[in-house]
């Protein structure tokens, strides 16, 4: 019951949707989401391993992911280990799209590199906004991986309209690209 409104929530109901939304969204996508991101972790585990860099980019609601996966792969999920060098580009205080946009271009014009790798979380990006991070990326010969929507070159877009799924779908693969890209630098868990 929300106070002060007439109106009464039903947060079970609500909270039970969206998860069978996003349990359906998700079993129907691992097929995908396996392929893809073992793709993506084998490039930028190279990437690592070929003292390239590793960018974890997100803007707006997409930050969240982008964050996600740089602390995972700075401070590890499986065991102690080094920290994996990763380039945080994530900004959730944006004025504007078109701000955000500007600012990762400039941050990618500035350090890219050829051979670098980009995982770019775009669930909640325009097709305008996807096609300027694009160009940047092929300005800057860095391999993009495009999770949520996609690009040019490796992608991984969800089926689903929601951008609610699609920012969730994208905060797991976070934590699964995290963790085969520390098994591909370092070898699987020995229990």
């Amino acid at each position: 019951m929300v106070i002060g409104t007439d109106k009464i929530v039903d947060a079970y109901q609500l909270i039970a949707s969206f998860f069978q939304h996003h349990i359906e969204s998700t079993s129907l996508a691992v097929d995908d989401v396996a392929e893809i991101a073992g793709m993506a972790a084998d490039i930028a585990s190279n990437a690592i391993l070929s003292e390239k860099k590793l960018f974890s980019i997100g803007l707006g609601a997409d930050a969240a992911s982008a964050i996600m996966l740089a602390s995972l792969l700075q401070n590890g999920i499986l065991r102690e280990r080094p920290s994996l060098p990763v380039l945080e580009l994530a900004e959730y205080r944006i004025d504007s799209a078109q701000t955000g946009i500007n600012w990762v271009s400039q941050q990618l014009q500035a350090l890219g590199q050829s051979g670098d790798v980009g995982i770019i979380f775009a669930a909640n990006l325009s097709e305008s906004e996807i096609e300027r991070i694009q160009i940047i990326t092929e300005q800057r010969q860095i391999i993009p991986v495009w999770l949520g929507k996609g690009g040019r070159g490796l992608s991984l877009i969800s089926v689903d309209d929601s951008v609610e799924s699609r920012l969730t779908l994208n905060h797991a693969i976070a934590i699964c690209l995290a963790r085969l890209i520390e098994t591909n630098t370092f070898g699987p868990v020995e229990d």
